[in-house]
């Protein structure tokens, strides 16, 4: 996440940048980044300061940071401004980030907590550097749990049914690499759709499914094992441990 921030970042026309890792070797991949030796010098230096670590692990980085008057952005799945305000020194200006790795690709869904006490520049900065490198969508803190739940987490679920269905085409005699191809083509694909098209995804299945024919057949497993109640029971669970990851 931290190499797709700073590639935003160039974008942008940044070109200089702090960071830190507690394993040293993981900052090799930051092209022409200066590294630091500890957390608290990346906030002495920089003006905006990405907090991009897992949850577990953001409590023991804020307590190293004694820098002042720092911008924050946070993007640690289920750790509320209000927790991390706690850990850091009371002038500290804070904003929450919930982006996903096709952030990677340029291709990121990235949700940005509407309430923050950044400044009207701070914010438009941050938002310059992900616009060129996903999408952007605001929402109120109280559903930034629910945001991890579709986007943050949602790559991994289309990845399951991609492979689940290169699997299913390679069962029926497909070679295992053209299989996959289509499987994914075919997710790109149907996403232009529904993105050209502005058609609903209900809309585009009834399109598909002609009376009689091949596609309303595996929609009648689908439902009969009740797929989209898993996948809602899915959403729920991670849903369930963001909520319980920020208390």
């Amino acid at each position: 996440m931290a190499a797709a921030i700073i590639g935003g970042m160039k974008q942008a026309g940044i070109t200089e940048f702090y960071v830190y890792d507690k394993d040293m070797e993981k900052c090799k991949v930051f092209d022409g980044a200066a590294v630091c030796e500890n957390a608290n010098s990346v906030a002495e230096n920089a003006d905006i300061i990405f907090l991009c670590v897992k949850p577990n692990i953001l409590p023991a980085i804020l307590e190293e940071i004694t820098a002042e008057e720092k911008a924050f952005v946070s993007i640690a799945a289920g750790v509320r401004v209000e927790k991390i305000r706690q850990l850091l020194k009371p002038e500290a200006r804070i904003m929450r980030i919930m982006p996903n790795t096709p952030l990677l690709v340029g291709k990121g869904a990235i949700c940005i907590q509407a309430q923050t006490d950044l400044s009207q520049d701070e914010q438009a900065f941050i938002e310059e550097i992900f616009e060129s490198i996903g999408i952007i969508e605001h929402v109120d803190g109280s559903l930034m749990d629910s945001v991890t739940g579709v986007s943050g987490s949602g790559p991994a679920y289309v990845y399951m049914f991609i492979d689940a269905l290169a699997k299913a085409g390679a069962k029926h005699g497909l070679p295992e690499d053209i299989s996959l191809r289509l499987a994914v083509q075919t997710f790109e694909g149907a996403c232009e759709m529904l993105k050209q098209t502005g058609d609903t995804p209900s809309q585009l299945i009834h399109n598909v499914c002609s009376p009689g024919g091949t596609t309303i057949e595996a929609m009648k497993v689908f439902d009969m094992n009740e797929t989209r109640g898993i996948i809602e029971w899915a959403v729920d669970a991670c849903v369930a441990k963001s909520k319980e990851l920020s208390k």
